[in-house]
């Protein structure tokens, strides 16, 4: 009797079970994405079990296909189909959720942590960190180089041409003229700026019947070297202090006689000075230069030859005067257009007595990477000698147009 009825209680669970399927599968149908087995069909698999949720849900209101997530679907229909089962088979059910995690089926160490009983560490056999060097190493420290080398340089000539009836007169010659200027710069991009700028001009001409005592005369005869040392102040501004030597290289002469005019250091003009030098610059760096005021400058003027001395403003037999007094020099470069640039300084000092103004500008007519064309304009006054008046008095005035070699770097 206890055989026939387990097996009746068999038979009772396997076609409840049976008839549960067949409704799971048949709801399936209707689900658009259609899949095997799956984690909300699994409680149809395991034995017969009351779970709470399948009953809260024929109480819910809200209906989960209105999402249009099949999940929500597949999970509804699972639970309508033990609902069903709770109702036509109460007899195979046997247990209740609650039982099933009170017996621990369920496992919950899934929230405890994982303790490591070796460290990874332990298994590296032989692990060395440090790698072995077979050779030595030399360590080279490099110091940033605050000095910027720059410079220009350039060869021009001239060559004129008169017929013996040329009306209007003039004087066959030929002329060369060569520039120089040089710069090395020294800036250590926080407060301290060092410049150094050497500038030679040398040019000559042919006198033709003009001079019958020397058969090529000087046409530019300039060194100059400046040296500037400054202190930043505030942003642009610099507390300076600067030095500058100007003179001629090679003998100058009156015409036609051996009289001299000028030498190297005869004379010499140098300027010490201490004052404030302002920089500008346009954000496209086309336009930019300094100011530089300088209100108490000491001037020398020197001459290695006697025989000049009076001629240069310095008395007989002796060989420098010296005098006191503000000074300021304006340097700017303008790059007028691509092939067109502007160099202009100027500069002052008086000692109040006497003064010189000097206004040098030169443009240049890039033609390419090696020629170009120069104009130069420079304009004078300068009372501190008696020789230098003339029929604008004190007024002088210089200007060449060249063409020929030319190159920067």
């Amino acid at each position: 009797m206890v055989s026939n009825h387990t097996d009746s209680i068999a038979n009772i669970y396997q076609k409840a079970l049976m008839r549960v399927v067949a409704e799971r599968n048949k709801s399936l149908l209707n689900i658009k994405n259609k899949k095997g087995f799956d984690v909300y069909s699994l409680r149809m698999g395991l034995p017969p079990t009351f779970y709470s949720s399948s009953i809260l849900q024929q109480f819910s209101v809200e209906d989960p296909t209105i999402y249009g997530d099949p999940n929500l679907v597949r999970m509804m229909l699972v639970n309508n189909a033990l609902a069903n089962m709770y109702v036509n088979s109460p007899s195979i059910v046997q247990q209740t959720d609650e039982q099933v995690k009170q017996s621990g089926t369920i496992r919950e160490d899934v929230n405890t942590s994982l303790k490591v009983e070796t460290k990874l560490a332990d298994n590296v056999i032989h692990a060395e960190i440090d790698p072995k060097i077979t050779q030595e190493v030399e360590l080279v420290t490099r110091k940033p180089n605050f000095w910027k080398f720059s410079g220009s340089g350039s060869l021009q000539f001239t060559q004129n041409y008169f017929s013996d009836n040329w009306f209007q007169g003039g004087e066959n010659n030929y002329a060369v003229l060569g520039l120089l200027t040089l710069n090395l710069n020294y800036d250590n991009k926080k407060n301290i700026q060092w410049e150094n700028r050497l500038e030679a001009q040398l040019g000559f001409q042919t006198t033709g019947e003009s001079d019958t005592h020397h058969s090529m005369k000087p046409t530019n005869n300039l060194l100059r070297i400046t040296t500037k040392l400054g202190h930043k102040a505030y942003k642009t501004l610099y507390y300076t202090a600067q030095v500058q030597g100007q003179t001629q290289i090679v003998p100058l002469y009156e015409n036609n006689s051996n009289t001299l005019i000028s030498n190297f250091l005869s004379p010499l003009n140098l300027t010490i000075s201490v004052g404030m030098d302002y920089k500008f610059e346009t954000k496209n760096k086309k336009f930019r230069g300094n100011i530089y005021l300088a209100p108490c400058s000491y001037n020398m003027r020197y001459v290695l030859k006697k025989e000049v001395a009076e001629k240069h403003g310095i008395q007989k037999d002796h060989h420098a005067y010296h005098n006191f007094g503000p000074s300021a020099t304006i340097n700017c470069y303008w790059q007028i257009a691509k092939n067109i640039s502007w160099n202009s300084r100027a500069y002052w000092i008086s000692n109040f007595k006497y003064t010189n103004i000097e206004w040098e500008n030169t443009f240049s007519f890039d033609i390419n990477k090696y020629m170009s064309a120069k104009l130069f304009v420079y304009p004078k006054f300068d009372d501190s000698s008696k020789n230098y008046k003339g029929e604008n008095g004190y007024f002088m005035m210089r200007e060449w147009l060249s063409l020929g070699l030319s190159y920067k770097w």
